[in-house]
């Protein structure tokens, strides 16, 4: 789901990363982001995007966002509408992201996203159901998923699966976090292909290396995300082994 937008659906919980305005019990949050990074032709290009979400928390619930891309339109990005079922269930409808294992690079592994759905969390354990062509059969049901999360902050996890109903693939998943440190595990029957990734992370630094049954190490990345006077920075950069390619990029943002 996108950022602003899953930092303003998050249940009670209170954070420092956007400074919120809520407005008869409705919250509104915006971002403003610029990712400078070398280009084809070898130029350092910039792309800004600004994010405006807006959401509201009870036994119903929902949120929109809206995003816009270097002076482009104002489109709606993802948006998401539920209630919950008695103390700790939820179930939504909307194009509200997926409930795959997730990692930092992503170069690798595999990651079946999903469009709208309709999604049942029942805290440790979620389905999922993807609709195929949500605007005109809403029966058309593309892809179902399952997670299981288990264990707590400093050792914990989630296993996945999804099966795609029009090509008949299975794609597994696994991710285990101890302390500071993750590693996700993927399989596609599509691709027939075993992928991996391991990252850490220490005093804003975040380091992850990547590869598949093929070949261990194909990327290696890390990035520092630093607070500068109110706004966050984050200079990162990746180096694919096999292209012998280094990408380096900056990413300022500022949320209000």
């Amino acid at each position: 789901m996108n950022r602003l937008l899953a930092v303003l659906l998050a249940t009670t919980v209170s954070t420092g990363a956007f400074a919120e305005t809520e407005i008869a019990g409705t919250t509104i949050a915006g971002e403003v982001e610029v990712t400078i990074k070398e280009n084809a032709a070898g130029d350092w290009g910039s792309t800004t995007v600004l994010d405006l979400a807006i959401a509201r928390e009870g036994t119903a619930f929902g949120g929109f966002n809206f995003a816009a891309t270097d002076g482009g339109d104002l489109t709606l990005d993802e948006w998401q509408l539920g209630t919950s079922i008695g103390t700790s269930a939820t179930v939504s409808l909307g194009n509200q992201g997926d409930i795959w294992v997730g990692a930092e690079g992503e170069h690798t592994i595999a990651n079946p996203k999903m469009d709208e759905s309709v999604i049942v969390d029942l805290g440790s354990v979620a389905v999922a159901a993807e609709l195929g062509d949500y605007k005109n059969d809403v029966t058309d049901i593309e892809a179902v998923a399952g997670a299981m999360h288990w264990g707590e902050e400093a050792l914990g996890g989630t296993v996945a699966v999804d099966y795609d109903l029009d090509t008949e693939n299975w794609t597994f998943g696994s991710r285990v976090d101890v302390d500071n440190f993750g590693g996700v595990v993927t399989y596609a029957e599509s691709t027939e292909k075993l992928a991996f990734e391991i990252d850490a992370t220490t005093n804003g630094i975040t380091a992850y290396i990547n590869g598949d049954q093929d070949e261990l190490a194909r990327n290696i990345g890390a990035g520092y995300e630093m607070d500068f006077n109110g706004m966050t920075v984050e200079p990162k950069a990746n180096y694919d082994l096999d292209a012998e390619d280094f990408s380096p990029s900056i990413v300022a943002s500022f949320n209000f």
